[in-house]
């Protein structure tokens, strides 16, 4: 049923002309843009309830890790 019906639909829209088709596509894109619901905030509550904890799987050993990969200097500065 869904096939028949995007098949008439295919072949309304190859009737039209250049500026009918995009006047179309312009207000399908308005018309799912309006329906998309990822550009709303995020609920902050619900955020902190879903990342708490995110660390809690990690090695304590990645303390070690990264004050091992940090490099120092010996070098004097000068201030004067």
């Amino acid at each position: 049923m869904e096939n028949l019906m995007i098949s008439k639909y295919v072949k309304l829209f190859e009737l039209m002309s250049l500026e009918l088709k995009i006047e179309l596509l312009s207000r399908l894109a308005d018309s799912i843009k309006s329906g998309y619901s990822g550009d709303r905030e995020p609920d902050k509550k619900e955020l902190s309830r879903e990342l708490f904890g995110a660390w809690a799987d990690m090695d304590d050993d990645i303390t070690e890790l990264i004050y091992s990969s940090r490099t120092t200097s010996d070098r004097e500065i000068n201030l004067d």
